[in-house]
């Protein structure tokens, strides 16, 4: 799969910053930033805009972010309380949301709290209908799950029909880092064509971050100044390990 001239699925996640600023000109001002370092893919969290109930508020930034962000492939993400985020919007509130960003020709991604939104599927066919691709996501932040549990939600969210599956759980201990790489793999085995996301949070998943290519992850998340969940590697010391990775080739 290639957006904007960004390949996913070649073994080299692609580095994702969050964008988590309040104010529309912060926003405008850290894209500006960001795209100038070459970061090839940004995910504005749309949780953190103080303004994100207001629809025409969410379209000025779209538009304005729109040229910056002309060879940088942009998720937008409402991520709510529940998941992990910053705020929380009635069920139509969100998907008011999602729809404004995926009509508004800035997105090429929109992220969907899959288990938490009802009918996904048809949501995620309306989204893609509307000219965006679709993260199904699910965060877990009390603990990893047993590994078949992890790989049906894995797999469930694939076989809806979205263009990524996402999974992000918190480890009690090592060892739970390399059940979700376990999980990863063997879903890429059961469901061979699949786009997977998949990390371990806090400083003991820090590691699953940077080998995320080894085991079948294709998007790996950095931070910016500013993190947006826990256990994410400072950007430039990310690309520098993952180019150190790949020439190790």
């Amino acid at each position: 799969m290639e957006i904007k001239g960004h390949r996913f699925g070649t073994g080299q996640p692609v580095l994702c910053v969050p964008v988590v600023e309040a104010k529309a000109a912060e926003i405008r001002r850290t894209v500006e930033k960001m795209t100038a370092q070459g970061i090839p893919m940004l995910e504005w969290r749309m949780d953190w805009f103080e303004e994100v109930e207001d629809s025409l508020a969410v379209s000025a930034v779209l538009k304005e972010l729109q040229p910056l962000v002309a060879r940088t492939v942009l998720l937008c993400t409402f991520r709510s309380k529940a998941q992990g985020g910053e705020g929380s919007l009635t069920r139509e509130a969100y998907l008011r949301l999602n729809r404004t960003a995926a009509k508004s020709g800035a997105a090429d991604l929109v992220d969907l709290e899959y288990f938490e939104t009802d009918s996904p599927g048809a949501v995620i066919r309306e989204l893609q209908e509307r000219g965006v691709g679709v993260v199904c996501s699910h965060h877990d932040f009390q603990e990893t799950p047993a590994v078949c549990e992890m790989e049906e939600r894995l797999i469930e969210m694939w076989r809806a029909g979205g263009d990524f599956a996402k999974l992000a759980v918190m480890p009690k201990e090592k060892g739970d880092v390399l059940r979700l790489m376990e999980a990863v793999l063997e879903v890429k085995k059961q469901c061979p064509d699949s786009r997977l996301i998949a990390m371990s949070m806090g400083a003991e998943g820090a590691i699953s971050r940077l080998i995320g290519g080894w085991y079948g992850s294709e998007v790996t998340f950095a931070s910016f100044g500013k993190a947006s969940a826990p256990g994410q590697v400072d950007y430039q010391k990310a690309a520098e390990i993952l180019r150190k990775l790949k020439e190790c080739e």
